[in-house]
């Protein structure tokens, strides 16, 4: 939300002020006008974004200073502004009370209550999945709850579901096979307490934080060592039902991503590939794995941004694994020592060798 906006929005008393002599605006600022809540806090959030520093800074001191009875006046009266209320969450970020008393306020605005669900804790995400009319209205607060670990595992099935049903147009990476994973899952309604399930996602998540791509081997013939310690992380994995692998490979670590593009369900490796998480160092290495599925390969063999680094192209040209037409279209990028071990290569296709050995004779 841009700040600030037409002050014209803001209740009389606080007009009042902001269009007032430097003096009035200096005592308000300081907290000394003698104004209701409401209007009090408002042109507080008017002179906080003066131009004039010493007002700005006098504004800002006493919102965050306020005593806690103004507050929950103001933020109880249903007139309080939907720009003052996103000014002031972002403000009070560290003021868990009074966050939620902005998440519940029926004027706060879709994108204030979708910053919040970014990253609050798992009983505020609760109060803000249980509203359906605002998730209704502003579907871009599915998007926050989901990428949000502290959001329970059933809850997210639950709100996905929501939108699926009721037609939402949502920005959740591999939110199609989410909803298609669903279809063959109960979802548990809303709970006061998490569930058994939940627990052990949140634990499996935190667990996993120890281990990294260097606690797991693919040897030549795609066969995965795990290290003994990251075993554990490994099992919670097969303990997992669809969606919560899918949302692991969202919010979890390399690791993790790691063993779950190796999935034999597609919906899930696929989710590997559209987590926000994935790092450069994650594609190169799944480039050159002879334990995913064709398609995988198929799949980083068509994005730009990862074809920019060599080692991709390299590793899938140099895979048996990757489909010939996506190998044939890479053999052009490579070095030419790096093509001359392609071209004399047991493990690659005949056509692969072949094509290489003719881009070695067009470059002499």
């Amino acid at each position: 939300m841009q700040h600030p906006v037409d002050l014209t929005q803001l209740p009389e008393g606080a007009r009042k002020v902001l269009a007032g002599p430097a003096p009035l605006k200096m005592m308000a600022a300081r907290g000394m006008a003698p104004l209701p809540p409401v209007a009090m806090m408002c042109a507080l959030y008017g002179l906080a974004w003066s131009d004039d520093a010493g007002l700005r800074d006098a504004a800002t001191k006493t919102l965050l200073g306020l005593p806690e009875a103004v507050v929950g006046a103001a933020l109880g009266a249903p007139e309080f502004p939907a720009a003052v209320l996103d000014d002031f969450a972002a403000r009070a970020v560290g003021n868990r009370a009074y966050v939620e008393r902005v998440v519940r306020h029926p004027n706060a605005a879709g994108e204030t209550v979708a910053r919040i669900a970014r990253t609050c804790d798992e009983a505020l995400s609760e109060t803000i999945a249980q509203n359906e009319q605002r998730l209704l209205s502003s579907p871009e607060i599915i998007e926050a709850l989901y990428l949000n670990p502290a959001t329970r595992m059933s809850t997210s099935d639950r709100i996905v579901e929501f939108a699926a049903r009721n037609g939402l147009k949502v920005s959740i990476p591999g939110f199609e096979q989410i909803v298609a994973a669903l279809k063959n899952q109960v979802i548990p309604p809303p709970s006061e307490v998490p569930l058994e399930r939940d627990a052990a996602f949140v634990v499996a998540l935190e667990e996993a934080r120890e281990f990294s791509l260097d606690d797991i081997e693919e040897d030549d013939d795609g066969e995965l060592r795990v290290k003994e310690g990251a075993r554990k992380a490994e099992k919670k994995l097969e303990d997992m039902n669809v969606t919560e692998k899918i949302r692991t490979a969202m919010l979890g670590n390399a690791l993790q991503r790691s063993l779950l593009i190796r999935s034999t369900n597609r919906l899930v490796a696929a989710a590997v590939l559209d987590s926000p998480k994935i790092g450069d160092d994650e594609i190169i290495k799944i480039a050159a794995s002879r334990a995913v599925s064709d398609d995988i390969l198929r799949r980083i063999s068509s994005r730009g941004p990862w074809l920019r680094l060599y080692e991709v192209k390299l590793n899938l040209v140099s895979n048996p694994k990757t489909p010939v037409g996506e190998a044939m279209k890479l053999i052009v990028h490579l070095r030419e020592s790096d093509m001359k071990r392609v071209a004399a290569s047991k493990n690659v296709s005949a056509a692969v060798r072949t094509a290489a050995n003719n881009h070695l004779k067009k470059r002499k």
